[in-house]
């Protein structure tokens, strides 16, 4: 972690500015350095990896209150994603519930982090994606999607420019079913069951492309979300075997 081991340093190179620098400052000011943490300048990609994990809570943080409240289960999931599907270390917990609780009582809006990221990481759709998913997997928390927490999602899908596929992602949260189940397998390759194999094969290879970890961190996703990516990558894989023996 090697960003994160700069920035908790005091480590230079610091350079990112907008609503997402300012709130990952807030949130330093909060955070105890570890004087044995590697310092230095951060890289281009390590700029971006900060940026991403940032944007991440900050997004995370502005949507637990989009209907006017923090719920216990909401503080939950995002404490179960951090130890459970990200496994975070102790200090980026620290610290991404620091940003969580700076960019929740911010005044910049929402729309300014979504805005940000996307500057940052438009040409990177998968990236995007993930986003939405993960803000998807929050919202979801209580077992209801608020009318207030959609319209904050649908506002990134839109300067996201997924509104066409905002179906499809939302598919996988609103599909009855187990993952073994034919009709959601093609909702998470974005098929149809009508689709010929060779179509589906070929869509199937493209999203295990653009989801395999190694590409997914060489395009700026911090190493710790890159590995709620990778369980999307599994996801995409069993979806495959579960359509191709249907066919079979």
């Amino acid at each position: 972690m090697s960003w994160m081991g700069k920035i908790l340093g005091g480590g230079l190179g610091f350079v990112f500015g907008g609503p997402i620098g300012a709130v990952f400052g807030a949130a330093l000011g909060h955070q105890a350095f570890d004087a044995d943490s590697r310092s230095g300048t951060l890289s281009g990609l390590e700029n971006k990896q900060g940026i991403y994990f940032a944007a991440t809570f900050s997004m995370l943080g502005k949507l637990a209150k989009a209907d006017g409240k923090v719920s216990q289960q909401e503080v939950d999931v995002i404490d179960r994603i951090m130890r459970d599907n990200l496994r975070l270390p102790e200090d980026a917990r620290k610290l991404a519930i620091n940003i969580f609780n700076a960019a929740k009582d911010a005044d910049d809006a929402f729309e300014d982090y979504a805005q940000q990221f996307y500057d940052e990481f438009g040409r990177a759709e998968v990236v995007l994606v993930s986003i939405i998913d993960l803000l998807l997997v929050v919202a979801y928390a209580d077992g209801e999607l608020h009318a207030s927490e959609e319209a904050m999602i649908k506002s990134a899908v839109h300067i996201f420019g997924l509104d066409a596929q905002y179906a499809q992602i939302k598919g996988r949260f609103t599909g009855q079913g187990q993952i073994d189940d034919v009709n959601q397998c093609y909702q998470i390759l974005g098929c149809h069951e009508e689709d010929d194999t060779a179509t589906i094969k070929r869509k199937y290879r493209k999203l295990a492309m653009e989801y395999h970890p190694d590409r997914i961190q060489s395009k700026g996703m911090t190493p710790e979300l890159a590995s709620a990516a990778e369980e999307k990558f599994k996801d995409i894989q069993h979806a495959w075997d579960v359509i191709e023996k249907q066919r079979k």
